[in-house]
C-alpha cells in the first residue's frame, strides 16, 4: 500500500515539475527513474522480509527523493514549499545504510548517527529555507544568508563521512561470513561510493565543473543503491546452487563431510551440527558431546514429518534468507535423521562411561573412608594395647623379684600387637595407596615387599590425578600376585612411560609441572612365568584381571593382556589424563 500511495506521489510531483524545471536541476526521466526503482525494490523487500525494516526505509526514501523534486519547480509556491523537504532522503539513506540488512542498529553510536541525521534533513533545513535566497523565489525569505549554503555543505560531508566509518565496521564485523559479506558488498560498495562523494562535494566550490561531476557521481550512486540491494537479494538467490551439490554428495557422507557440506552451502563456515536429547535436554554433537551456541550463533531447527531432528547453529546473517534455510534443510532431513540416531548411541556411550567413571571415583571415596577408618579407628586400640604392654612388663621389670614366667608372655603378646599394628597400617596403605596422586613411591613398597627381584624402568612420573594413579598402581599390584601365585614367575619388569604437552613456564608450579604436563600414563608389567593367563568374562578368569580391565575402560584407557603358554605374561595398560 506504501509504495502504491508512493508511487502516487511521485506520479503527481512528476506532472507539477516537468513544464518549468528551472535550469540545472535533474531531469525528470532520471528522478522518475531513482524514486520508482526505490519503491519497487523496497516493496519486493517488504513483501520478502516484513519484519525487517529495510524494505520500508527503501519506499521512504523513494518517497522523500520525490519530496525533494517540489523544489525544482519553477512556480514560486511550489519551490517554497519544496524547500522544506529538499534533504528530505537523506535522514531515510543514511538510517537505510546503516541498518542494512537486518535493519537493526548495531550499536548506540549508529542510533545517533540516524537521529542527527533525521533532525538536520527535517528540522535543520527547514528552518533554514526562509534564509535561503534561491534561483526561484523564495516566498517566504526573511533574509538572504550564503554562509548558510556552505556551512549545510560541512554537516553534510561530515555526515558522509560518518557513514563510511559505519561501514567499513559492518564490513569489518562481517569477517569469517562469506554469506554475510557478499550480501553487504554491493551495497555497501555503493554506499562507500555514494557517502564519499557526497563528502567531496561538499568541499568543492559551488560553481565549478568539479562539483557537477560530483553531482551527477551522486545521482548515479542513488540509482545504483536499489540496484545493489537487488544485487545482493540476487546473490542469494544464486546461493541456492549450493543446494542441488548438497543433494549430489549427501547420500553417505560421514558426519564431519556433512557439516561441511552444510557450511559450504549456506556459506557460513562457523556453522555446527546439533542433535536433541529428549531423554536429558539439551543438544549434542556427532560425536555425542554436549554442544552450546558459540557467541552470537543462533539455532534453526531441521524437521523431518513434523519432528525436531537436528539443529544447525550459525550466524544470524542467515535468518534474512529463511528460504534457502528451509530448503538445505529440507535437503539434509533424511541424513542428519540417520545420524541424529548414531549421534544418540555416541551420547548414551559417554554417558555410560561418565556413569562407570563415577563409580570408580566413589569406589575410591570408599577406600579412603575405609583407610581413614583403619588409621583413625581400629587401629588406635591395638596401639593403645601395644602401649599397656610395654608399661607392664617395664613395671614387672622393676620389681625386686621378676616373674620368669610372666615375662616372656608379655614379651610375646608385645610382640603380636607390634606385628598387628604393622599389618593393619600396611593394609591401610593397600586400600588407597596412591591418594595423593604419587605412583613412585607406593610402587616402590610394593617392590620393597616383593620375595623375588623385580626392577622399576622408566623416567619419575610427575604427580598424576588420584584415580589414574591408583588404577596403575592396582594394575600392578594384581599383576605381581598373579605372577606369584599363578606363574611361578622368577622375575618381573615394571616399564613406566607417559607424554607430556609443553605449558607455560609458572613460578609457583615445581620443576616436573614446568617440564610439561601429563596426558597419557603407559604401563606394562612382564614376568617369565608359565603364561596362560587369560581376562574375559568366562568361568577360567580370575576377577583381579578382569577388575582392573573395568576400570581401565571406566577411566578411558586401554588394557591389553598378552599371555601365550609357556611365554610369559605381559600386562599393558594405557591411560588419559585429564589436567587436574
Amino acid at each position: 500500500m506504501l509504495a502504491v500511495l508512493g508511487g502516487a506521489f511521485g506520479a503527481t510531483v512528476l506532472i507539477l515539475t516537468s513544464p518549468d524545471r528551472y535550469d540545472g536541476s535533474t531531469g525528470t526521466v532520471f528522478s522518475g527513474l531513482v524514486g520508482f526503482t526505490y519503491l519497487a525494490t523496497g516493496a519486493v523487500a517488504r513483501r520478502r522480509a516484513p519484519r525487517n525494516a529495510v524494505g520500508l526505509l527503501m519506499m521512504l526514501v523513494g518517497i522523500g527523493w520525490f519530496a525533494e523534486d517540489v523544489q525544482i519547480s519553477g512556480d514560486p509556491l511550489l519551490h517554497t514549499v519544496g524547500l522544506f523537504t529538499r534533504a528530505a532522503s537523506g535522514g531515510f539513506l543514511t538510517h537505510l545504510v546503516v541498518a542494512y540488512p537486518d535493519g537493526e542498529y548495531r550499536s548506540v553510536w549508529e542510533r545517533r548517527l540516524v537521529i542527527a541525521a533525521y533532525v538536520i534533513v527535517f528540522a535543520v533545513v527547514p528552518a533554514a529555507s526562509v534564509f535561503d535566497d534561491s534561483s526561484v523565489t523564495n516566498l517566504l525569505l526573511i533574509h538572504s544568508f550564503r554562509g548558510f549554503g556552505a556551512g549545510y555543505d560541512v554537516v553534510q560531508g561530515a555526515m558522509g563521512v560518518a557513514v563510511v566509518v559505519v561501514l567499513v565496521a559492518h564490513w569489518r564485523a562481517a569477517a569469517g561470513n562469506p554469506a554475510a559479506r557478499e550480501r553487504l558488498a554491493p551495497v555497501l560498495a555503493v554506499g562507500l561510493l555514494g557517502a564519499v562523494v557526497s563528502a567531496l562535494r561538499a568541499a568543492s566550490p559551488h560553481g565549478g565543473w568539479l562539483r557537477l561531476l560530483l553531482g551527477q557521481l551522486s545521482h548515479g550512486s542513488m540509482v545504483a543503491l536499489p540496484i545493489a540491494f537487488l544485487m545482493g537479494v540476487l546473490r542469494v538467490r544464486l546461493g541456492r546452487r549450493g543446494v542441488v551439490d548438497l543433494l549430489v554428495r549427501l547420500p553417505g557422507s560421514s558426519p564431519d563431510e556433512l557439516q561441511a557440506l552444510l557450511a559450504k552451502a549456506l556459506r557460513d563456515p562457523s556453522l555446527r551440527v546439533g542433535f536433541h536429547r529428549p531423554d536429558h535436554g539439551g543438544y549434542v554433537d556427532a560425536a555425542g558431546r554436549p554442544l552450546r551456541p558459540a557467541s552470537g550463533q543462533v539455532a534453526t531447527p531441521v524437521e523431518r514429518d513434523g519432528r525436531a531432528v537436528a539443529i544447525l547453529l550459525h550466524h544470524p546473517a542467515l535468518r534474512e534468507d529463511p528460504h534457502r534455510l528451509a530448503a538445505v534443510g529440507s535437503a539434509a532431513a533424511l541424513e542428519l535423521d540417520n545420524q541424529r540416531l548414531a549421534a544418540e548411541v555416541r551420547a548414551q556411550l559417554i554417558d555410560v562411561q561418565a556413569s562407570r567413571a563415577r563409580l570408580v571415583a566413589a569406589e575410591d571415596q570408599a577406600r579412603r573412608e575405609l583407610e581413614r577408618n583403619l588409621h583413625d579407628g581400629a587401629q588406635q586400640p591395638v596401639v593403645a594395647t601395644a602401649l599397656e604392654l610395654n608399661m607392664a612388663r617395664g613395671i614387672l621389670r622393676r620389681r625386686p623379684e621378676p616373674d620368669e614366667e610372666l615375662a616372656p608372655i608379655l614379651a610375646r603378646c608385645a610382640a603380636y600387637v607390634e606385628e598387628a599394628s604393622a599389618r593393619m597400617r600396611l593394609l591401610a596403605r593397600g586400600i588407597h595407596p596412591a591418594a595423593d596422586g604419587d605412583l613412585r613411591t607406593p610402587l616402590e613398597e610394593l617392590i620393597g615387599r616383593s620375595p623375588f627381584p623385580i626392577r622399576l624402568s622408566g623416567r619419575p612420573v610427575p604427580s598424576l590425578p588420584p584415580l589414574v594413579a591408583t588404577a596403575a598402581y592396582f594394575v600392578v599390584s594384581e599383576s605381581i600376585t598373579n605372577a606369584q601365585k599363578h606363574a611361578h614367575a622368577s622375575s618381573i619388569t615394571i616399564e613406566v612411560e607417559y607424554s607430556t604437552e609443553p605449558v607455560a613456564a609458572d613460578p609457583t608450579e615445581d620443576d616436573q609441572d614446568l617440564a610439561g604436563r601429563v596426558t597419557e600414563l603407559r604401563l606394562a608389567v612382564i614376568d617369565d612365568g608359565v603364561g596362560g593367563a587369560v581376562c574375559d568374562d568366562g568361568p577360567d578368569s580370575g576377577t583381579g584381571l578382569v577388575g582392573i580391565r573395568d576400570r581401565i575402560d571406566a577411566l578411558g584407557g586401554e588394557f591389553e593382556l598378552e599371555s601365550p603358554p609357556g611365554e610369559g605374561t605381559v600386562v599393558r595398560m594405557t591411560l588419559p589424563v585429564a589436567p587436574r
